[in-house]
């Protein structure tokens, strides 16, 4: 019986066992945060999930809390598989969605990751050590296998050595992931980030919270929300946000939520007007739009909600960190940076199509103010700033005849603003958080 074989298989078998487990258990630390609470999937096609999420490192699953009828079955739940990150998005938990036992758990959850205790400390500390120091601790055990292997070479054989030394590194390579010290710095920081969405790029502020190889955690976001509201003629509509009413040719809007409203456009059967005009807590605003024949259209806007969110790092960067300034002050910069109008990727054919069409309005009609104001936003999307503000300008000059009173077009003349400065630096101002003293107690429901 060769006993170095033996030992040598024994061995191997023992590495593998234990790289086994630890790939078992080792699971992304930032979608750990929303296991087991209710959230939104949103893939990068549009098509949202929602359901409550469990996590496995080989991928998520969502169980709805209503099964869902398909064309030929019923559906109870959506799996979606580690390969298939690149297609997330971004997950969002709606804080105003919370059950009692999930503010519970994320209070829990924050008050781990804002004020650990010295173990961990210790653990995050010993973690990063070992992840930055992958590369060499390898060297090391490449060194450790082949003393072994000179000292009791009667146990183990050349080729062993070699696929200890391989196993070896895989287990380390599992211990945790990517360390990146400049992110580190801002954990527990309200933030600003840039995301990817379809395609434009729009800055959120947030608390930084956690950051993995594939993924980023920022809470407490005030997201605006797209949504469609129709309509028919002679008839009213009722929500939580809003209340609107279409008769005629003409539309009002009153807002009823707690955050104001952005009107983005009027959609009727085959045209689109664009009106981007924003409506404060308890206002009401007229709109005459034209329907050309049809009884219905589709209200287009932006609602704010609040919310923790998770994205892909490919669709999302951590860009500045904000100061605080007191809430008195904050009002315009928060709402500013909210609507924000972002930056065009790529100009697609719709976009174009827009611009021309609002330019033929002004050169039939050099007064049209909402024109303007529509025509200087959309080239304030492709950061052509000069012409972006002759139009913002121009239309503020006839700012009572915009739905709004200008506030939306001033809104963006303060963005074009930020994006012009002499430094160049983008200075988001914010109120800072407070962060919860106390954990919370672990009452989870068992699904």
């Amino acid at each position: 019986m060769d006993l170095s074989l033996l030992f040598t298989i024994a061995l191997i078998f023992l590495v593998t066992l234990i790289g086994a487990y630890v790939r078992s258990r080792v699971k992304d630390r930032c979608l750990k945060s929303f296991e087991r609470h209710h959230v939104t999937l949103e893939k990068t096609g549009g098509k949202l999930v929602w359901g409550v999420m469990r996590l496995e490192p080989t991928g998520l699953e969502f169980t709805y809390l209503d099964s869902v009828q398909d064309e030929n079955h019923i559906e109870s739940t959506y799996l979606l598989y580690a390969s298939e990150y690149p297609e997330i998005q971004a997950i969002y938990r709606y804080e105003d969605g919370l059950s009692e036992w999930g503010r519970k758990q994320r209070a829990k959850d924050i008050q781990r990751a804002f004020h650990p205790g010295p173990f961990r400390r210790m653990g995050r500390w010993v973690r990063n050590f070992l992840i930055t120091a992958t590369d060499s601790l390898n060297e090391v055990l490449g060194m450790v296998v082949g003393r072994v292997q000179k000292t009791g070479a009667r146990y183990l054989t050349a080729e062993g050595s070699g696929a200890l030394t391989k196993l070896g590194g895989k287990v380390l390579g599992q211990v945790g992931n990517i360390y990146d010290p400049l992110l580190e710095r801002y954990i527990g920081h309200r933030v600003v980030i840039e995301l990817t969405e379809d395609n434009e790029t729009h800055e959120h502020v947030g608390i930084f919270k956690e950051y993995s190889a594939d993924f980023i955690e920022v809470l407490d976001i005030q997201y605006p929300q797209a949504k469609v509201v129709p309509l028919s003629a002679n008839t009213g509509i009722q929500s939580q946000q809003l209340s609107a009413t279409l008769h005629e040719d003409r539309l009002r809007v009153t807002n009823q939520d707690a955050w104001p409203i952005l009107i983005r456009s009027v959609q009727g059967a085959e045209t689109e007007e664009l009106i981007n005009a924003v409506v404060d807590t308890g206002e009401t605003i007229d709109l005459n739009v034209r329907q050309h024949g049809s009884d219905r259209v589709r209200l287009n806007i932006q609602v704010v909600r609040e919310l923790d969110l998770i994205v892909p790092r490919s669709r999302c960067v951590v860009r500045h960190r904000a100061e605080a300034k007191p809430p008195a002050e904050l009002a315009d910069e928060i709402f500013d940076l909210i609507f924000d109008l972002g930056t065009v990727i790529r100009e697609d054919e719709m976009t174009l199509a827009r611009e021309k069409r609002l330019r033929e309005e002004l050169a039939r009609n050099p007064k049209d103010a909402l024109a303007a104001a529509n025509l200087g936003g959309l080239l304030l999307q492709r950061d052509a700033a000069v012409e972006a503000e002759k139009w913002l300008r121009l239309a503020l000059t006839m700012e009572y005849s915009l739905p709004d009173g200008g506030r939306r077009a001033r809104m963006q003349l303060r963005e074009l603003t930020r994006r012009t400065s002499e430094d160049g630096a983008h200075r988001v101002i914010l109120q800072e958080t407070s962060i919860p003293s106390e954990p919370a107690a672990d009452i989870g429901p068992q699904i």
